[in-house]
């Protein structure tokens, strides 16, 4: 009986260790295969790297730069993104673009319809950064499949948005209303000031988190032509949406009347004294001095550090800061002017 048992567990042994031995003949095997690729790779990046940059320079695209072969294929790839990260001429840019499309579009069309998902992802990202509009076509199509993940329909989308394609507002607001504020706020931020005005004009029929998402690009642009849009939807909103306006109003640097927000000092919202101290320094307003020197003794550091740092963008800031160490029996007020005096940031 125990000659038996002793014989079964050899036997497992063995097989174990069969299985074993070909696994690792495998992950050997493969590295070896990863290691002569990646050496074709950087030979075929030397081979292509003075072609490759004349055809970006002057548009002349050579007929021997090809990318018929796995490592060519990777070596163009690889030298298109690093050039595409570092080139800021337009011309050049759009040559590069042109060079991507024509030498490795096909290929990438093909991608998006591999069984794998890392394949179509991949495709994903760099038809995005070659900015390749010839397969709008394609993304198109791939977003109407019934097994498209999350991520691939994001990364349609924002290639959508990225070249201004009429069709993505209607995509946003109402095919895909399910998607969060930062995944709005990825696709919306493509977008150029035509586009993202569209988005503007259908602001109160949008779902909450793209409306979220407008607001807080509309801010990022600081353009004075959008204060009467955010003065609009601050005044019409409540909760965090109202929050979000007075954020983009903060970030804009403006109002077209300030003493509107001056009440706002002393809200029982902090992000909402918060966000006006803000607005206060960047418009230097002289009536929220007080207010903001009264904030130094709030119960929220961030509105305190707040306070301190808008006191210091007016002319007599310093001094004000001075005044409340001398004078105040506040410990935190003091603490806060101390430490925006000693940080060295007072504009005049």
């Amino acid at each position: 009986m125990i000659h038996d048992d002793i014989k079964f567990l050899l036997t497992v042994f063995e097989w174990l260790m069969g299985i074993l031995l070909l696994l690792l003949f495998y992950l050997i095997a493969r590295k070896a295969a990863e290691i002569r690729l990646r050496k074709k790779v950087e030979e075929n990046k030397t081979k292509m790297n003075d072609k490759l940059l004349h055809s970006i320079l002057t548009g002349d695209f050579l007929r021997s730069l090809q990318a018929d072969t796995k490592a060519k294929k990777l070596a163009m790839e690889e030298l298109l993104s690093h050039y595409s990260d570092i080139l800021e001429g337009t011309e050049e840019k759009q040559n590069l673009n042109l060079l991507a499309e024509t030498r490795l579009g096909e290929g990438y069309r093909r991608a998006l319809s591999s069984y794998r998902w890392s394949t179509r992802m991949n495709a994903l990202f760099h038809i995005e950064a070659f900015h390749m509009e010839s397969v709008k076509e394609d993304i198109q199509a791939m977003l109407k499949r019934r097994r498209v993940t999350k991520e691939e329909k994001i990364k349609g989308l924002s290639f959508l948005a990225q070249i201004q394609d009429k069709e993505i507002y209607r995509l946003v607001t109402e095919e895909y209303k399910e998607l969060s504020y930062l995944e709005y706020r990825n696709i919306l931020s493509r977008l150029d000031e035509k586009s993202l005005e569209q988005f503007m004009l259908g602001y109160h029929s949008s779902q909450l988190q793209l409306k979220f998402a407008i607001i807080d690009l509309v801010g990022l642009k600081k353009n004075l032509a959008y204060l009467n849009f955010v003065e609009s939807t601050f005044s019409n909103s409540s909760g965090e949406e109202r929050v979000r306006a007075l954020k983009a109003l903060a970030a804009i640097g403006h109002t077209n009347n300030a003493k509107n927000f001056l009440p706002l000092l002393s809200s029982p919202n902090w992000e909402e004294r918060m966000l006006s101290a803000r607005l206060a320094g960047e418009m230097k307003c002289d009536e929220a001095i007080h207010g903001l020197v009264q904030l130094l003794q709030d119960p929220s550091w961030w509105v305190r550090s707040q306070a301190g740092q808008s006191i210091t963008r007016f002319p007599q800031g310093k001094k004000i800061l001075q005044q409340v160490i001398d004078s105040s029996s506040d410990s935190f007020a003091k603490d806060m002017a101390w430490e925006w005096m000693n940080k060295g940031v007072y504009q005049s």
